[in-house]
């Protein structure tokens, strides 16, 4: 019983990711289920997930946050600017950093 319930704090906590914006602008995230933290060039909010749809989708309505994940992609509203975003990873091909010799 104890085993079980570790493993399910476990699956509730999120994961640091990163995503490549547009305009090489990196916003890094941690969403769970239910809410999540975003990291934005100085800025910090937290989002709380609306339910349904085939996407996943967090808001935060006081400071104009809207962000819809699907797969390896991301789009991020704040305001009035619009981005899209990919998932950032140096274990994947094309992401890697390249050799500057």
């Amino acid at each position: 019983m104890l085993a079980a319930l570790a493993f399910a704090a476990a699956g509730a906590q999120a994961m640091t990711v990163s995503y490549q914006c547009t305009g090489r602008r990196l916003l890094t995230a941690e969403l769970t289920p239910r809410q999540g933290q975003l990291h934005f060039e100085g800025h910090d909010w937290t989002v709380a997930r609306v339910p349904g749809g085939r996407e996943a989708r967090y808001v935060n309505k006081k400071d104009s946050i809207d962000v819809v994940t699907k797969e390896r992609q991301m789009t991020f509203t704040h305001g009035t600017e619009t981005l899209q975003c990919f998932l950032y990873s140096d274990a994947l091909p094309g992401d890697a950093p390249q050799k500057t010799n």
